[in-house]
């Protein structure tokens, strides 16, 4: 690029040329900085890999699959009886000898005792187990779609805190040019340039610095959230996919490239179809069969079989034994007969019914609670989708008006001011200013686009497992 250097005393034709000659090289540096700048490339780590990785290293999820297991165990050992008891015994020995066969009365005894449950209690015992194993299974589709939920935020304030950072690296490389540009006709002692012009430009450029630290600050942070969903820290070379797209040579927008549709890849479900089904269901009935609901729920039936099994407990426990005797014959040789006993026990419960029907009480007041917190747990979740619908209206309406007006506009006005610090009608500060509103337009529609994609992200975690569940029982 060549300057011209212009004397106070120059000709108005050679003013009119270096004036032409300026606003286009000005204008070609403002339209095409943002086409030089690219990401460095680095090793990726998209969001369907995240998530995998997420749940295969997650320690509560394996936690769950063995409580699992052994609540089944538990059903299966409370089917059974106790255990029979063994009873063996020298009875009526006499001590003036300790023979066998001296009195008629001693003999060698063997018994066996067995108890039964009381009641139905072993009945409700194994139901209980096998709710509780239930429970485990749900929890777990809970803990799934949770940790789903999370690193997706995660991964989208990573997304966010990269993406800001290459808009910055444009709006330095924007500066820069007008700093060069604008220090090159201060040096040549233009008219039209003056040193505030400068230093308007150069401390666009130590305020950029703040900024910079900031956006680092929010991609460590992101990364180091990432990173304990992930079992180990995040390697420095390990990047985000930016995915950028091309855009055209007059357009300085840069549209943010969220792809959406990965957040529901999971579930088999399109973007289109969850926002057809957010917007024909009503989250009061349809967050009933959400996994946190659903887990109140189960914890209801095991309550439902703890008062169950305190009810048995007004009931009798019997007990059957038998027993043989063995006896020696007699020292003169007479013949003595065996014994056989048969017999049965059997508690009472009848006199301690006041604290048997405390418990039945205390039991019955823990399933009414269990029912009342988990409608508390529908309303919460049913509020929440309510808040998250309006926050998604509300998004997509900013996320319209930034690209159907606000960006065209900005984008005028640049021109605009640029055509008049070219034509001696405006100031530097003006065209630094309306260059810089382009970017922070593009930063604004960044935001919008990443808050959009995260109330997505918690929209998709509270209808998704719902929609599965009806789906499953509608088969």
């Amino acid at each position: 690029m060549t300057y011209y250097l212009v004397s106070n005393n120059e000709s108005e034709g050679a003013k009119a040329f270096y004036k032409i000659s300026a606003a286009f090289a000005l204008m070609f540096m403002l339209s095409f900085v943002f086409l030089f700048v690219k990401p460095a490339k680095a090793q990726s780590l998209s969001l369907e890999q995240a998530l995998e990785l997420a749940i295969q290293h997650d320690p509560l999820l394996k936690g769950n699959e063995h409580r699992k297991q052994g609540f089944h165990a538990e059903a299966e050992a409370s089917s059974y009886w106790e255990n029979p008891q063994i009873s063996a015994s020298v009875q009526n020995l006499p001590t003036d000898g300790f023979a066998l066969d001296q009195e008629p009365m001693t003999q060698f005894k063997v018994g066996l005792k067995q108890q039964l449950p009381r009641g139905n209690e072993n009945k409700y015992s194994q139901k209980k187990y096998r709710v509780m194993a239930s429970k485990m299974s749900i929890e777990s589709q809970a803990r799934k779609a949770w940790l789903e939920r999370e690193v997706t935020l995660a991964w989208l304030d990573w997304v966010y805190a990269v993406r800001r950072i290459v808009l910055l690296d444009q709006e330095r490389a924007l500066l820069t040019q007008l700093l060069d540009f604008t220090d090159s006709r201060y040096s040549q002692g233009v008219v039209a340039a003056a040193q505030k012009d400068v230093l308007q430009v150069r401390l666009a450029l130590l305020s950029l610095d703040d900024k910079y630290m900031q956006a680092y600050q929010q991609e460590n942070e992101a990364r180091a959230v990432l990173s304990k969903w992930l079992g180990a820290p995040l390697d420095e070379a390990v990047s985000v996919p930016l995915a950028l797209p091309k855009s055209e040579p007059k357009s300085l927008s840069v549209k943010p490239f969220l792809e959406l549709d990965v957040i529901l890849n999971r579930s088999n479900t399109s973007l289109d179809s969850l926002l057809v089904f957010i917007d024909s269901s009503e989250p009061f009935s349809i967050l009933q069969h959400h996994p946190e609901a659903m887990l109140l729920k189960f914890q209801t039936e095991i309550e439902t079989q703890n008062l169950n099994i305190a009810r048995e407990q007004t009931k009798s426990q019997w007990a059957f034994e038998a027993s043989y005797g063995y006896r020696q014959d007699a020292q003169n040789g007479a013949s003595r007969a065996d014994f056989v006993s048969l017999g049965f026990q059997v508690d009472l419960p009848f006199f301690n019914k006041s604290r048997q029907d405390a418990s039945i009480s205390a039991a019955a007041s823990r399933m009414n609670a269990s029912e009342t917190d988990f409608r508390l747990k529908v309303n919460e979740l049913a509020a929440k989708a309510e808040m998250l619908k309006s926050r998604l209206s509300g998004l997509s309406e900013r996320k319209a008006f930034y690209e159907t007006a606000l960006i065209g506009e900005v984008q005028q006005l640049s021109e605009a001011e640029l055509t008049a610090y070219t034509t001696d009608t405006g100031d530097i500060d003006d065209v630094v200013n309306a260059n810089l509103k382009q970017v922070e337009v593009q930063e604004g529609l960044l935001e919008i686009e990443v808050e959009r994609a995260k109330t997505l992200t918690s929209l998709a975690y509270l209808y998704l497992p719902s929609n599965a569940y009806l789906s499953q029982r509608e088969q």
